[in-house]
């Protein structure tokens, strides 16, 4: 097999990106409840760029093999009942194992790991489902247990907040949406969302808290952090609480209003998916993969894809990556490498 190799964890991206090697390597020895999936396509993600700086909350011996999340076909599988089950599969997966990492040719997976995707998935598509639609899923289902009639969301330019956009409203619950790049305006508004705010606008508080008044935006989802989470949550009613599941503009809080915290019963928690994913059975799950399924089949949900690489070229699509966030994701495509 070939992966792409983390000699070292590097605070600075560029050296992070340059440190990193194309190695051949041994295809790994399956423990009982894992399969090895050949990889098909795997996604570059924020939490994979926090990773090689050693700044996310995983950190694998090294050296390691970057990537947490892709799709392929089950190969291998070890000797329990579940991962036979699986071989021969069409899956999508999320792992975190210091095993191996999906910036590679091959990945051996737990089998609780993997959901198993339908043929007619296209792959580009399948590479980025384990994660972010679950996440906007989940979101929304917090927003309809609190009874809101809005939800507040950040970075929404961004792919979870597309896929709350969409999820939204479908429940008939409205989205106030920020964006952190002005001409982000314009392009969710002509997608007919109608609250749309900049945040460096000079009347970004106000305007926002209008909203969040007159919608009863109780709950809100911030990817970004720093002061941005001390805005919104100064914006929102009294007994709200805002859900903190990113860090894309600061690793820490700020502007947190303690009087709002201390006399009007507001909140800042974090969201965690897997954690939530672990509540539900697995005939739940099962379900909740196949509507999900057949949301992006039918058009209604769709990650936007800017660029595919070769595994070779690992370094060159993590720049264009870095570059352009807000454009889709890079895939890296390992076959034939």
């Amino acid at each position: 097999m070939k992966a792409v190799s983390l000699p070292d964890y590097q605070g600075n991206i560029i050296r992070a990106l340059r440190s990193l090697q194309l190695l051949e390597l041994e295809l790994p020895e399956l423990e009982a409840d894992e399969v090895l999936i050949k990889i098909v396509a795997a996604p570059c993600n924020p939490s994979d760029l926090a990773f090689i700086q050693g700044g996310y909350n995983i950190r694998k011996d090294l050296p390691a093999i970057p990537g947490f999340e892709g799709t392929g076909i089950v190969i291998d599988c070890g000797n329990n009942p579940e991962a036979s089950a699986l071989k021969g599969k069409r899956v999508s997966f999320f792992s975190q194992s210091d095993r191996g990492g999906s910036w590679a040719t091959h990945i051996p997976v737990k089998t609780a790991d993997c959901v198993v995707i339908g043929d007619e998935f296209p792959p580009d598509q399948a590479a980025c489902f384990s994660v972010n639609p679950f996440t906007a899923y989940a979101m929304v289902e917090l927003a309809k247990e609190y009874g809101c009639k809005g939800i507040i969301q950040n970075a929404a330019g961004g792919q979870v907040a597309k896929f709350i956009n969409a999820l939204a409203d479908i429940e008939g619950i409205e989205v106030i949406n920020i964006v952190r790049k002005e001409e982000q305006l314009n392009i969710l508004k002509q997608a007919g969302h109608k609250h749309v705010f900049w945040h460096l606008d000079e009347d970004f508080q106000s305007k926002l808290t209008e909203a969040a008044i007159k919608l009863d935006a109780r709950i809100a989802f911030d990817a970004v952090g720093g002061e941005q989470s001390g805005h919104i949550l100064k914006s929102m009613p009294e007994n709200s609480t805002l859900y903190l599941y990113g860090a894309l503009g600061a690793r820490t809080l700020s502007e947190i209003p303690a009087a709002d915290i201390i006399f009007k019963n507001k909140v800042v928690r974090g969201f965690n998916m897997n954690e939530w994913k672990d509540r539900l059975d697995k005939d739940e799950f099962d379900e909740l993969s196949s509507f999900l399924q057949k949301l992006f089949i039918e058009g209604t949900l769709k990650t936007d894809i800017q660029a595919n690489y070769k595994l070779a070229d690992h370094g060159e699509a993590l720049m264009q990556y870095i570059r352009n966030m807000s454009g889709g994701k890079v895939l890296l495509l390992p076959e034939g490498q």
